[in-house]
């Protein structure tokens, strides 16, 4: 009997050190930011078919307004960047999965998003406005009535444009900001709903379409985004977007890929 109740107690000791253990293990887990920094990389998202935002350069090579500030944050960072290239729609889904540690894809802030992603404060603003050649009559909400409407999915503007849209406006949806471009500049659609930046870029890339914001349907701001409990890292973001935004630096990289002044932001 002693020699089972040794044999109990030696079990019973080594359950207690293996909880010991994986106690441990737990309280020392990294954290993102704590392994961002041990590991010397950052995965940014890179949504490259947006512009100003996320574009392709002459040589191939990501460029754009929000490339730039993840690069920025990489280089205060100290570490390395890994661009995760996605579309509108991945964004929050690659953030999410653990594909990259932020989003940063000119984000929009709205109320559903912040169910499922943390936001840092804004670093930047865009206006969501109805784009479409001088020849299309439409000035108002309601002048959208009878015509068909491109709307990119997973953006500000499927979110907000359906709210005005008059019941008998056909909402044609793309996948992708390059489908709903080239729908628009094929005919596919009277008009598009997407930020007043991409409207321009279109406009002063294919001037004989005559591509000209109609009206503004909103004004929103975009921010930085983490996965729920990441708030060491939301902490850090949320410093670094303030001392960014004070020495000038986040208003330098958004008049250079924009051609305007970076508003007034706030904060959370």
């Amino acid at each position: 009997m002693q020699n089972i109740r040794h044999v109990l107690s030696a079990i019973a000791l080594g359950f207690a050190l293996t909880a010991a253990a994986v106690a441990s293990a737990e309280a020392q887990a990294l954290s993102t930011l704590d392994r961002i920094l041990q590991e010397k990389t950052i995965r940014i998202t890179a949504e490259v078919t947006s512009p100003p935002f996320g574009i392709l350069d002459e040589n191939g090579e990501p460029a754009g307004s929000e490339i730039s500030t993840a690069r920025q944050l990489a280089q205060d960072l100290g570490v390395e960047l890994e661009l995760v290239q996605v579309t509108g729609p991945q964004r929050i889904p690659a953030l999410l999965s653990g594909r990259a540690d932020v989003a940063i894809s000119s984000l929009s802030m709205t109320v559903e998003r912040a169910k499922t992603v943390m936001f840092a404060n804004p670093h930047g603003a865009l206006s969501i406005v109805i784009a479409a050649p001088a020849d299309v009559a439409i000035a108002t909400a309601a002048e959208m009535a009878g015509k068909r409407i491109g709307l990119t999915r997973a953006t500000l503007e499927e979110a907000e444009v359906p709210k005005i849209a008059p019941a008998d406006a056909e909402l044609v949806y793309f996948d992708d900001i390059a489908a709903t471009i080239q729908a628009l500049l094929s005919g596919q659609v009277d008009a598009v709903g997407m930020s007043a930046f991409a409207a321009k870029s279109i406009a002063d890339r294919n001037p004989d379409r005559q591509i000209e914001p109609k009206f503004t349907v909103r004004t929103a701001y975009y921010a930085a985004a983490v996965r729920p409990g990441d708030h060491d890292l939301l902490r850090f973001l949320n410093t670094w977007v303030f001392l960014r935004t004070e020495d000038g630096t986040l208003g330098r990289i958004y008049q250079e890929n924009t051609q305007v002044e970076l508003p007034p932001l706030p904060n959370l």
